[in-house]
């Protein structure tokens, strides 16, 4: 998803919501990068062209919106929470329904949209 091509932005944003499931999926949402795990959800993602359901059984180190309290209470229930796949998220994003994936080519890194 870090690298969209124009054609898919278009599609996607004539759409209300797009769900994605899964734990490959949601890593290819967040370019399968270590973000600390308290980053804003929003803050990674709002780069979609549409509003954005993700629903994740938590099977991998990576992942965001978890805050420092969320991940005691998980610690604590389950050291390995992050990895068995007990635990999930489920988050949402309202993304970019402006209209901002019609402009000028493709979008490869959310950073082009965070620093402008």
């Amino acid at each position: 998803m870090w690298d969209m091509p124009r054609a898919l932005a278009e599609r996607l944003h004539k759409h209300k919501l797009v769900v994605v499931k899964g734990d490959a999926n949601y890593r290819r949402l967040l370019g399968d990068r270590p973000w600390p795990l308290d980053t804003d959800f929003d803050e990674v993602c709002g780069y979609f062209p549409t509003r954005l359901l993700a629903l994740r059984a938590l099977k991998a180190e990576v992942g965001l919106g978890l805050s420092a309290e969320a991940q005691e209470r998980a610690e604590a229930a389950d050291p390995n929470w992050l990895t068995n796949g007990k635990f999930g998220v489920v988050q949402y994003s309202p993304g970019q329904t402006a209209g901002w994936a019609l402009g000028s080519g493709d979008l490869h890194d959310p950073f082009d949209y965070l620093n402008s």
